[in-house]
């Protein structure tokens, strides 16, 4: 029987001798991925994207030997979603951290002896928050791609510069340094300086680098470090000869290693003593065992009571016996420092696959000079180090045709030389830059909502109300339909009254304003409640999910596979990932700026709208959007902060409250600009109100229609 592959898009292409393959950066990293998973469930596809050879990496074509691939042309490409793609039948994965974490599931589930699930870090979170809220991913997606890509073009167009360099050029160069009356010492200093070429490194890169300096994350972090202390203690108890110390149990797992530092000060000199390499081998937050279990290691320290022999991983201690029982028995948790040998903490993860991916073709850049990274960038260097270390990372590289013999601890004559700008600092505060996080909401004070609403008033910007395309007739009949097509029959009674009635709007607005064959595009779908509910009405149309959360879009996929609806497709990307063309998009309650992005997106398909926004106070200028959105919003003078001002208030809309008809009007101020934008893009709007209002403070639909 053949085996069915899941089929992984790529951009990638040939180079004229057919020798090598070109591909970016986030393509490499999957490529690499592949190979450490060591699993054929995969059928790579090459598309070309017609991208530069400056853009590409180069890997030998003998890497995809062992490889299931094929080659076409981005308009053979069936989806249109910014690549890495994963199809995974009905739902499309696209973007570099939910492909590759697709990928890690698919091989855990066809291995599981492999814990390659381990990958994904602890409770399976590692890079799975996407861009717009993750500092993490975004870098490992979006900045390090293309600052290091950028780097490595720079450093290959001044390396051809300088082998252009002709021998008359320096013969001349040197020639005028004579006649300038300089001695042979200054004349080689100046040559040598004029050859050289500084590189910048990026900022990016930088934070990297400071990201490693700060403590490591690590949750249960004290029921840990209790365990390694027992560990310790009874590895003490067990020996007559302090010779005896050391840990000997092999690790069965050699990418879940983890290192930690204990310190004990000791008068006159400080005892300290290093744990290198246990393996936790079971959550600590299992609930069905407690025990925490701490394998194999090194231990080793400083002069005078442990020294480490590296190639063994044994120690041999210098202590008296009585002096090691006390001082092993002394030692606490607070003593016990978790050390940052991995990207995201103390264990392996899917991210130091993608950075080791980066930092290899960089490294391959400046001819693998270790030295030169190591002048600027010491901790990522330490980080590489180790990485190449490790027998699976190793056998990966390999498979994908790395050249790991060529790494130089010895300044190699480079005529590239790296600087930091002055530009760059690190941060002065404790910041989390790389933390799953959600950016502060903008605060307004009094002052400021005074000053916007009087501009509002001096600008006779007035709020135009409508009504919905079936006025009040919005209820549709649940009790007819599918259990599963229901959002919740087991919700509380009066949220589950609410979530139906919001459902009801929307998917009546769409029924009035369809047509058959309509392509419905549901953003943020969530668990896919609006999505289904227009699906099962609509079965003539094509109805696309497009979420990033993986856990909603299941429950989705549970719903869409139960009600077996042919005329669903999930897609679990970034909203700006997705380049589908549609017909008519909806989306109930896409918070901020998701709003105006689903607006953008269905204005620039020509596309009819519903949409119903929230959390007005989360509007905020991106690299693709500004507000306020209507040029006449513009014109009256409606500055950013005015306009973020507007938002704050709209969000004070909960019933009940002093301000709610002021959060109210508002709101309403600012879905009337997003009308006014739509308008002078050629549509016909209404702004109207969910019946009844109290199914929702953020009550608004905006209904966008286009002529046939």
């Amino acid at each position: 029987m053949s085996l069915t592959r899941t089929l992984v898009y790529i951009s990638g292409r040939r180079n004229n001798a057919g020798t090598q393959i070109l591909l970016p950066l986030p393509s490499a990293a999957v490529l690499f991925l592949i190979h450490y998973c060591d699993c054929n469930l995969f059928e790579l596809v090459f598309v070309d994207e017609e991208t530069t050879a400056s853009e590409c990496v180069s890997v030998s074509f003998a890497a995809l030997l062992a490889t299931k691939h094929t080659f076409t042309d981005k308009h053979s490409c069936p989806h249109r979603c910014d690549l890495p793609v994963v199809c995974d039948d009905p739902v499309i994965r696209s973007g570099l951290c939910s492909s590759l974490r697709c990928l890690i599931k698919k091989c855990h589930a066809n291995n599981p002896k492999k814990n390659l699930h381990d990958l994904l870090g602890f409770r399976g979170g590692s890079l799975k928050a996407c861009a717009e809220v993750s500092g993490w991913t975004k870098l490992c997606e979006i900045e390090l791609p293309s600052s290091i890509t950028s780097l490595i073009s720079t450093i290959r167009s001044k390396e051809i510069k300088t082998k252009e360099a002709t021998i008359e050029d320096i013969a001349t160069k040197e020639k005028q340094l004579q006649e300038s009356g300089k001695s042979k010492t200054d004349q080689n200093e100046e040559t040598e300086k004029e050859m050289q070429n500084e590189v910048a490194l990026p900022e990016d890169l930088m934070k990297l680098e400071w990201h490693f300096n700060k403590p490591p994350s690590v949750h249960n972090d004290d029921k840990i470090k209790r365990a390694l202390l027992c560990q310790i203690k009874q590895e003490v108890e067990a020996i007559t000869d302090p010779k005896e110390f050391r840990f000997t149990r092999d690790i069965p797992r050699s990418h879940c290693l983890s290192r930690f530092r204990i310190r004990k000060p000791k008068q006159p000199n400080e005892v300290k003593l290093d744990v290198q390499n246990p393996e936790i081998l079971q959550n600590a937050d299992n609930s069905n065992n407690n025990e925490v279990r701490v394998s194999s290691g090194v231990v080793s320290a400083g002069e005078n009571f442990l020294q480490r022999d590296a190639s063994t991983r044994d120690g041999v201690c210098d202590l008296s016996m009585e002096d090691l029982t006390n001082f092993v028995s002394s030692l606490t948790i607070h003593e016990i420092d978790f050390v940052h040998l991995y990207s995201e903490g103390t264990d392996i993860t899917v991210a130091d696959l993608i950075l080791f991916t980066y930092l290899y073709f960089l490294l391959q850049s400046i001819n693998f000079d270790m030295v030169l990274i190591r002048e600027h960038l010491p901790r990522i260097s330490q980080w590489f180090s180790h990485m190449i270390t490790l027998p699976e990372v190793r056998r990966a590289a390999v498979s994908t045709q790395f050249d790991l013999n060529r790494f130089s601890e010895s300044r190699k004559d480079s005529a590239i030389l790296f600087h930091v700008p002055e530009w760059i600092k690190p941060p002065d505060h404790d910041e989390m830059e790389l933390s799953r996080r959600l950016r502060g909401k903008y605060r307004a004070i009094k002052p400021d909502i005074t000053k916007a609403l009087d501009k509002i008033k001096s600008g006779n910007i007035e709020v135009e109300l409508g009504c919905h395309p079936r006025k009040d007739q919005v209820q549709l009949d649940w009790e007819s339909f599918p259990a599963r097509v229901d959002p919740g029959r087991d919700l509380p009674k009066k949220r589950h009254q609410r979530k139906c009635q919001q459902l009801e709007n929307l998917a009546t607005a769409v029924l009035a304003i369809h047509r058959p064959g309509d392509i419905i595009v549901d953003f943020c779908s969530g668990g896919g409640h609006l999505g289904i509910v227009i699906a099962y009405l609509l079965p003539d149309c094509k109805v696309y999910l497009v979420e990033n959360n993986e856990d909603s879009l299941l429950r989705a996929r549970s719903r869409i596979e139960d009600l077996n609806l042919q005329n669903v497709t999930i897609f679990q990307c970034n909203q700006d990932y997705f380049h589908e063309k549609f017909t008519l998009g909806v989306c109930l309650h896409a918070c901020g700026v998701a709003t105006d992005m689903v607006l953008k997106q269905c204005i620039e398909n020509e596309a009819q709208f519903v949409i119903c926004p929230c959390c007005y106070g989360g509007i905020q200028d991106t690299h693709f959007i500004t507000y306020p959105r209507s040029q006449h919003f513009k014109n009256v003078g409606i500055e950013y902060k005015e306009f973020l001002t507007l938002g704050h208030v709209a969000d004070q809309t909960e019933f009940n409250m002093a301000l709610e008809e002021q959060g109210k009007y508002c709101m309403n101020l600012v879905d009337t600009d997003r009308s006014l934008y739509a308008r002078e893009h050629g549509y016909r709007t209404s702004l109207c109100s969910l019946k009844p209002l109290s199914c929702t403070p953020k009550n608004n639909l905006i209904i966008g229609q286009r002529d046939s």
